[in-house]
């Protein structure tokens, strides 16, 4: 009796085995159509599927594009791209690797994509992934019609956890290093952040591993970021130097002591590298100097607005810096297309303030108080 159960549990576990290995290979998901529907202003793009289709949707500038990765899909034989129309002035196809499609919509004008969707079917078995793109015009006629005040589209905000890997930023031997305290609070800022659906929400990095200046930039374009905030932690050759402070871009020399720090940092993170932002000195002719140049001044005086609105907010949960409002060189705010601050949350030389970083709850109000200074800016 005992070998004939012996024989059932066998053969229940070899079924077992088949039976999840046909759940996990699946076909390739079959896409009959790509259509668009809307006007010049506001485009959306539907692509039609037999099954859901993971997908990485991004945007890029120089050109202007934008970037659809498909996994696991093939095409049906009637199959045909729509004529290009509006915003899109065409369209290209390729096979990026052996798993992935790739689609490029090339843009008469920069990128902005919102309300990526994947919809069920309601009858039938066609499932479609849908995102639009937004026109520059559309765009200004939301913002003078201040519709952003009931958060009609949702903002973009990157947090940026300095250094990471090779980088450890500064420390405190044996107890604390700049790296780890970053993350953590980075990790803990968006989950807070998460929590409204007005806003998405993209880390530079998301574990210990190193991650060039050059590459957070490129990184919160490629996702049309509104706000920009890198994290960091300060130290001192003064033991009782303590207190948060954030940094938005100076004017050369415009703060000598900031500018020191700024050289530091940006020390750690570009050995060997060039930084390859939209700097003034790229700029090819007089009009695009101009033109760099009102993009950079509009986003200092709305990184200044954030910076200002970020230090009312934590002065009641933590000590401040002497001056907390301060400008430098950073590396990472010097991008003329989004706002930008770095926030340095206390001295890892101090030991109240090393207290403090190593502190959840502390970590947690903290967080809680950059979602308000957020909330308030984009109001």
């Amino acid at each position: 009796m005992m070998i004939f159960s012996k024989k059932k549990i066998i053969i229940f576990i070899i079924c077992a085995l088949f039976a999840t290995e046909n759940v996990f290979s699946s076909e390739r998901a079959l896409i009959s159509k790509i259509r668009f529907s809307g006007n010049n202003e506001a485009l959306r793009v539907i692509i039609d599927s037999n099954n859901l289709i993971k997908h990485e949707i991004s945007a890029f500038t120089n050109p202007s594009r934008i970037v659809v990765d498909l996994y696991n899909v093939k095409f049906s034989k009637d199959f045909s791209f729509p004529q290009a129309t509006g915003v899109i002035k065409g369209i290209r196809y390729a096979d990026f690797n052996a798993n992935t499609s790739r689609i490029v919509f090339d843009l008469n004008e920069s990128p902005n994509v919102k309300n990526v969707k994947v919809l069920k079917p309601s009858a039938g078995s066609i499932r479609r992934l849908s995102f639009d793109i937004i026109s520059n015009k559309q765009t200004s006629t939301i913002k003078n019609k201040k519709v952003n005040k009931n958060y009609k589209l949702r903002k973009t905000i990157i947090i940026d956890p300095g250094h990471g890997g090779k980088d450890p930023g500064t420390s405190y031997p044996k107890v604390v290093s700049e790296k780890d305290i970053v993350l953590r609070f980075a990790r803990i800022l968006k989950k807070h952040l998460s929590r409204n659906n007005n806003y998405r929400i993209f880390l530079t990095r998301e574990d210990d591993s190193f991650v060039s200046l050059s590459d957070r930039v490129s990184f919160a374009k490629s996702k049309n970021a509104d706000l920009f905030i890198s994290i960091h932690a300060d130290a001192s050759s003064s033991s009782n130097t303590k207190g948060l402070s954030v940094y938005t871009l100076s004017d050369k020399g415009l703060d000598k002591e900031a500018e020191k720090l700024a050289a530091i940092e940006n020390s750690y993170a570009m050995v060997g590298t060039s930084y390859s932002g939209n700097y003034l000195r790229n700029a090819r002719n007089p009009s695009d100097f101009v033109k760099y140049q009102r993009k950079l001044i509009d986003n200092r005086f709305k990184s200044t607005k954030f910076a200002s609105t970020l230090t009312s907010r934590v002065k009641s949960k933590t000590p401040l810096l002497n001056n907390p409002l301060r400008s430098a060189g950073f590396a990472v705010l010097k991008s003329d297309e989004f706002p930008s601050v770095l926030v340095e949350l206390g001295f890892v030389t101090n030991e109240y303030d090393r207290k403090n970083l190593r502190s959840g709850n502390w970590l947690q109000s903290i967080s809680s108080q950059f979602v308000n200074a957020i909330n308030e800016y984009f109001k």
